[in-house]
């Protein structure tokens, strides 16, 4: 039986380039092993947040164009329905009520206040015992982030809050003269659909009140939503903004010199 020798040098020392060869070996494959697992944890996360937020910015820009479409049925008179679709890619749309209840108080120079809405100017359009009117909204969800129509305008929200994306269409004049209030309701069932195909939308106008207001001095508008409503955050921060005094009012005019407000209010329904 031949024992086994480590083959000699030359120079008489002992040959060991195969113990270096796997040790090599062994440190490379450690070395690929390692960076696919550090791709997997990273990488792979990372076009995962990619993909994500591309999806979210996508939803925004389908929801921007979905709220064009309603909005021409709320400018124009001679539009009352309106046609598109939204790309939904595994996400959900929804109708239902928005728990952001709204109303107006228009101050006249000797006139009693308005109130909007009430049982006397748009008895359509809520309680009128709580004189609060409900929005309703559209809302679009994927991976706990939401783009809602809501009011006229555009809010995107996800579980730290929400801010408007597009205002609704609430104009108070840096003049001090006129003041501009639009908004959607939404009319619909509270329902909702997934799918990650398109789906089409239709929306129609089911009733249109719009007023014109003489002899005003100012203006506000209240929203009434839980602090835990969805969308609080959004219309909190619109309203403080929309003023032209610093008082989440309006100041339209002066008693010797009062103004206007044009109020438009267009109930919608949405089927799809």
């Amino acid at each position: 039986m031949r024992r086994a020798t480590d083959s000699l040098r030359p120079d008489g020392r002992t040959n060991d380039r195969g113990v270096s060869e796997v040790l090599g070996f062994i440190l490379v494959f450690a070395i690929i092993l390692g960076s696919v697992t550090l791709l997997s944890m990273t990488g792979f996360q990372a076009m995962q947040d990619y993909q994500e937020g591309e999806q979210l910015r996508n939803a925004e820009r389908a929801m921007e164009a979905f709220a064009e479409n309603a909005n021409d049925v709320m400018r124009y008179d001679g539009i009352d329905t309106r046609r598109g679709e939204l790309a939904l890619q595994e996400g959900t749309i929804r109708t239902s009520k928005s728990k952001s209840k709204i109303n107006m108080t228009i101050t006249r120079a000797g006139y009693p206040e308005v109130v909007i809405p009430s049982e006397d100017d748009f008895s359509e359009y809520g309680n009128t015992t709580e004189e609060t009117l409900d929005l309703g909204k559209f809302e679009y969800t994927v991976n706990n982030n939401r783009i809602v129509y809501e009011g006229g305008g555009i809010i995107r929200g996800d579980e730290s809050g929400s801010v408007f994306l597009k205002q609704p269409q609430i104009r108070c004049d840096e003049t001090g003269k006129t003041a501009v209030i639009s908004l959607v309701t939404i009319s619909a069932d509270d329902r909702s659909i997934q799918s990650s195909g398109q789906v089409g939308f239709t929306v129609s106008e089911r009733e249109r009140v719009s007023r014109a207001y003489t002899d005003v001095t100012d203006v506000s508008i209240d929203v009434k939503t839980n602090p835990n409503a969805p969308n609080s955050d959004a219309w909190t921060s619109t309203l403080e903004d929309w003023d032209n005094d610093g008082d989440a009012e309006c100041k339209v005019g002066t008693a010797s010199d009062p103004g206007q407000v044009v109020v438009t209010l267009v109930k919608v329904d949405i089927d799809y």
